[in-house]
């Protein structure tokens, strides 16, 4: 019987996530030469290529693709069995802020992985803006936020770093004469700061046909082709499609997780590191 290593695994993972050895070793903190030796001892246990080698981007094969949610699997169900054993008696109340966009698609994991695992802490939550969840942390009513800057923060862990896109309903056209409309956050949003320079720079004209707090009534507006609206890799949501012809393109943005100054519980150490595990840091 074979027993694979979870360091391997986890290994595949970051290879795969990042689509880079070079990169994956910087995020585990090894040489490039061990992840493709780590690598290699994976394929020679399976029995088979797991990546495709580009001279620019490292790619699954299709014996990959079919390893890819097994391995994830794998690593979660040793992760929360560790979690179980080291921290059975961690309670506690986390305040986490974090922005609507990041709260849909990310918030049913993180919620289904804490009961699972932590059913002790209690977790409260805020959905604002960046700008405002980095204020609320300032003053201590928040624990943790994830919020999106142009730049990383001091102190700050990188959850990742999106290209920011144009996005549109698939049926939306590209005014000729008129202004580019556009459904924005208010002042504040690192999003509308990012498109707002960018189209300034290459003399784009635009208006603003909405601007709202809430992520479902931006959607809203450019599902029903109102307008455009500007999202990063990873929250565009089914239904919607990235224009990648006739607007300049916009630059990446950080994703981050910020803690509050002092002391930090047990409970919101554990809260943060399901947070990266999601984003893939393991």
């Amino acid at each position: 019987m074979i027993d694979v290593d979870t360091k391997l695994l986890r290994s595949f993972l970051a290879v795969s996530g990042e689509g880079s050895f070079s990169k994956a070793a910087d995020w585990l903190g090894c040489s490039q030469a061990t992840m493709s030796l780590r690598i290699k001892m994976l394929e020679r246990q399976v029995g088979a290529v797991l990546f495709e080698r580009g001279y620019h981007r490292v790619t699954l094969t299709q014996v990959g693709r079919d390893l890819l949610p097994q391995a994830r699997a794998i690593i979660d169900l040793h992760d929360r069995m560790i979690d179980q054993l080291r921290h059975q008696k961690v309670a506690g109340s986390v305040r986490l802020g974090i922005a609507e966009d990041y709260a849909v698609p990310m918030l049913p994991q993180l919620l289904t992985r804490l009961r699972k695992t932590y059913e002790a802490i209690e977790l409260n939550i805020v959905c604002e803006l960046s700008a405002r969840l980095r204020q609320r942390i300032d003053a201590r009513s928040l624990d943790i936020a994830i919020v999106t800057t142009e730049e990383p923060v001091p102190g700050a862990t990188i959850l990742a770093e999106p290209k920011l896109q144009w996005v549109a309903a698939p049926d939306f056209v590209l005014p000729e004469r008129q202004d580019l409309p556009i459904a924005f956050y208010p002042e504040g949003c690192a999003f509308r700061k990012a498109a707002t320079a960018t189209l300034a720079k290459n003399g784009v004209r635009y208006r603003e046909a909405l601007s709202s707090v809430s992520g479902q009534v931006i959607q809203s507006a450019v599902v029903s082709g109102l307008s455009v609206t500007i999202m990063a890799d990873g929250t565009i949501p089914p239904g919607l499609r990235v224009l990648t012809a006739g607007l300049p393109p916009l630059p990446k943005t950080c994703i981050q997780i910020l803690r509050r100054a002092g002391a930090i519980p047990e409970a919101v150490k554990l809260v943060s590191m399901q947070i990266a595990r999601l984003y893939g840091h393991q």
